[in-house]
């Protein structure tokens, strides 16, 4: 009864709550814009949500412990209040992201502080237990804990992309974990974990596709910051003990989305922090997915995978958790809805380290390595850039060659790579990296790298810069017809790519 109270009481603050803080924001600048580039929704949106979802919570704890009182510990009573000082710390630094745009630093600095407090509360992981084996982390623990609760901050900042999407997978993740808390005794984390459950439900009837407001980075960090820290206190089996495989798999789709991410950027040369188009629910759209369609088909797999780590804890065995997450991600592959594109260039840049550990230089051999071409979405033809490119770098003897063009309004995203089979002396390489602009909008970017040649370093320098102008009128011709068409309409009005912190 009492965490149905919980829930309702979230439920129906949030409900009313939201149409508040919607009429609020507009006064108050709080809306996100459409640039023509990443966002392409096409009216300014209010982003009060994750005040509202944030007020909910905390207006429902306070009335369900107040008229039913838990029996706290000292130890318990010290992390409530560190997780409500968290929530506010977390909430203010969204609600400062999304009206000003704090720069990625400055976000992460306040994300840390919030985790900050919740570690000085008591929340720490001091222990793992894992196929029965239990892993003492000493020293570990505090960075072991600061990494969680970063990791469920930005996974859910990173996959609110479309309406709902951040809200519907909360609310399954929220109430998987309340289940498990209840499961293991943990009452007051039930209570916490089911009122978000409630307060996204009331916020989902405004932000169910088509929504009138969004969530914001105020509310995405904190259903990330709420569910990390109660993953852990509902996984306890003894003091600062986790049993970690059930909580992990929970979050099985936000860490496969945020992994691949980071794969894909890496290997592909750009900042971890740089946005894209290659997400779980951008791959579903361009699979010809509605946007209710692909919140389905998400929803759908985070349920199995939640089923599957409530069954482990249920049965007290981890491996039905692991492999439901194995599923998931094989049934993604087999499909080829999903990570296949980061797979195949593991598995290209793993073969590139092979053979150049193995590989003896012969005579007449080709001077570049075989270009690696990546085309993670669009149909125009960048490869005939190769030919302007190749020609440059034989030119100017360069080393390797980096091409990245994005144009997500267009839905094209493009990679291609190659380097010089001989290695370089370090102390005479240069390298640089260029934005290639065009009628004031940048298209992407190309990475160079070379040896010094002998001379005027002004130059050679001269020369080169001078060199890359068949490159650049190559480029604009192709990207003439392209930034002259409307944007394609594959893409729904209400996506947007949030910006990582």
């Amino acid at each position: 009864m009492i965490l149905f109270l919980s829930c309702l009481t979230a439920f129906v603050a949030s409900l009313l709550l939201t149409p508040y803080m919607r009429s609020m924001a507009v006064p108050i600048g709080l809306v996100d814009v459409p640039d023509g580039r990443r966002k392409l929704h096409r009216a300014p949106i209010p982003l009060g949500g994750g005040l509202a979802v944030g007020l909910a919570v905390v207006l429902a704890v306070a009335t369900v412990l107040t008229v039913v009182p838990a029996n706290e510990t000292p130890e318990s009573t010290m992390f409530l209040n560190g997780l409500l000082l968290a929530v506010i710390a977390i909430v203010g630094v969204g609600f400062l992201d999304d009206r000003f745009t704090l720069r990625g630093r400055q976000k992460l600095a306040g994300q840390v502080a919030a985790a900050g407090i919740l570690i000085a509360s008591g929340l720490r992981v001091e222990q793992i237990h894992v196929f029965g084996t239990q892993i003492d982390l000493g020293l570990l623990g505090i960075p072991f804990t600061l990494f969680w609760l970063l990791g469920a901050i930005n996974s859910l900042n990173l996959i609110d992309g479309i309406d709902g999407l951040a809200s519907s997978v909360g609310v399954i993740l929220s109430m998987s974990i309340a289940g498990m808390a209840w499961m293991t005794g943990h009452d007051t984390e039930a209570i916490i974990a089911l009122a978000l459950c409630g307060a996204l439900l009331g916020f989902l009837v405004y932000n169910f596709p088509p929504a009138s407001i969004y969530l914001g980075d105020a509310g995405s960090m904190l259903i990330g910051l709420l569910l990390g820290a109660l993953a852990i206190r509902s996984s306890l089996k003894g003091p600062a003990t986790v049993a970690l495989a059930a909580p992990t798999v929970m979050w099985t789709i936000p860490i496969l989305d945020v992994g691949m991410a980071i794969l894909r950027r890496k290997l592909t040369g750009r900042s971890i922090y740089h946005t894209d188009r290659g997400h779980l629910h951008h791959c579903l759209l361009r699979q010809g997915f509605s946007n209710r369609t692909t919140l389905f088909w998400i929803g759908l797999l985070c349920v199995f995978t939640a089923f599957g780590s409530l069954a482990s804890v249920a049965s007290q065995n981890e491996w039905l958790a692991i492999s439901s997450a194995v599923m998931v991600f094989a049934v993604l592959l087999i499909t080829r809805w999903f990570g296949n594109v980061e797979v195949a260039l593991l598995g290209c840049r793993i073969r590139s380290l092979v053979l150049s550990v193995f590989h003896v230089p012969q005579a007449g051999s080709a001077a570049f390595r075989v270009p690696v071409h990546t085309r993670f979405t669009g149909t125009r033809d960048w490869e005939d850039l190769w030919n302007t490119l190749t020609e440059y770098a034989e030119r100017f003897d360069l080393c390797s060659v980096q091409l990245n063009v994005q144009l997500p309004a267009w839905n094209e995203d493009y990679h291609v790579n190659w380097v010089r089979r001989d290695q370089v002396d370090d102390q005479h390489e240069w390298s640089t990296e260029l934005p290639l602009i065009s009628n004031d909008l940048t298209v992407g970017r190309l990475q160079i790298r070379g040896r010094c040649n002998h001379g005027s370093v002004c130059t050679w320098m001269g020369e080169l810069i001078a060199g890359l102008k068949p490159f650049e009128a190559h480029l604009l011709s192709l990207l003439e017809d392209q930034l002259v068409q409307a944007p394609q309409e594959q893409f729904e009005d209400s996506i947007r790519e949030p910006v990582p912190a």
